[in-house]
């Protein structure tokens, strides 16, 4: 046979072997991949990795100067107004951060006094509060993340009440709370779509770590003696940490391509068993005990109202 004739032979399989689709973005960079589909938005491809697996991408067409599609025997990508990619697909900005700032109550923490009626009504105060959540997920599905959460919580209640020291003599006694909470863990997120321009998105999330409590408490009260009045002081602060879970749901529009805004909701659990007690006043009297068992289990349980804000790259 002449050699020359397997020439065009090897040269249909070399140029059938080099064949790609070819994506040019409007920086001038360009990508030679599969060209899968195309809609009104996006283009979606897909890369060949170093070890073999391939990888879905997807670029808006804002960001597209031109592609080309190779001219392969069997191959039509899909065009037309479609839904968003299958969900095997890797996001393409798979880092999230997300800021979560807003009101919370807790209403199950008068609970934790045996006689809640009979405390004055600034104590309620202490069952909302002002709170800081922050997450930062890790995209490895369209629909799928893993990240942590840190919340921060914090209320504060103060005022005064009567006190009879010798009939008919009363006297004002005067209190201060200060209640920090923090809590951290590790996060799944599950990310759902509702419409195929991806701008409708809801997000649920699960959480389990550790809830840090500290309580921080001021009783003022004045002692009457022959020469006059004089301030006495006890400064008391309770700590302690529990395992806690946490439930989150958010509904988002996303302005940006990369930034997206919304309400949520989130369910933080926590029962307190031990906490550590010390104790000081005016005087220089201390008192300290350290993961002492709680006669009854403190119930740090709160409910938190937020305005979302999340940060795609």
């Amino acid at each position: 046979m002449n050699k020359f004739a397997l020439l065009p032979l090897f040269l249909l399989l070399f140029l059938g072997a080099k064949a790609q689709d070819k994506i040019i973005s409007i920086k001038h960079d360009t990508i030679h991949c599969a060209i899968v589909s195309i809609n009104n938005e996006r283009i979606y491809y897909e890369l060949k990795n170093g070890d073999g697996s391939i990888a879905g991408r997807s670029m808006p067409l804002s960001e597209v100067a031109e592609y080309s599609i190779s001219p392969q025997p069997g191959k039509k990508p899909q065009m037309g107004n479609q839904e968003t990619p299958k969900a095997g697909y890797i996001a393409e900005n798979p880092f999230c951060l997300g800021l979560d700032v807003g009101y919370s109550t807790m209403p199950w923490y008068l609970d934790n006094f045996q006689s809640s009626s009979d405390l004055p009504d600034y104590y309620n105060e202490l069952k909302t509060g002002f709170h800081i959540n922050a997450s930062a997920y890790y995209m490895l599905k369209n629909f799928l993340g893993l990240g942590a959460e840190y919340s921060f919580f914090k209320s504060s209640a103060s005022g005064s009440i009567p006190s009879e020291f010798y009939p008919p003599i009363f006297i004002m006694e005067s209190e201060k709370f200060h209640l920090y909470v923090n809590y951290f863990g590790p996060s799944v997120l599950f990310q759902q779509h509702l419409d195929a321009h991806q701008k409708f998105i809801i997000t649920e999330s699960f959480s389990a770590g550790i809830l840090f409590l500290r309580l921080e408490y001021q009783n003022t009260y004045p002692i009457v003696t022959q020469s006059g009045y004089s301030d006495i002081s006890n400064n008391v602060l309770l700590t302690g940490d529990s395992f806690s879970g946490k439930l989150g749901l958010t509904a988002q529009y996303r302005l940006f391509k990369s930034v997206s805004v919304g309400l949520g909701g989130d369910f933080i659990w926590c029962s307190l068993k031990k906490a550590s007690y010390e104790s000081k006043d005016s005087n220089n009297n201390n008192y300290s005990s350290n993961d002492q068992e709680l006669s009854n289990d403190m119930n740090l349980s709160r409910i938190d109202y937020s305005f979302v804000l999340r940060y795609y790259f």
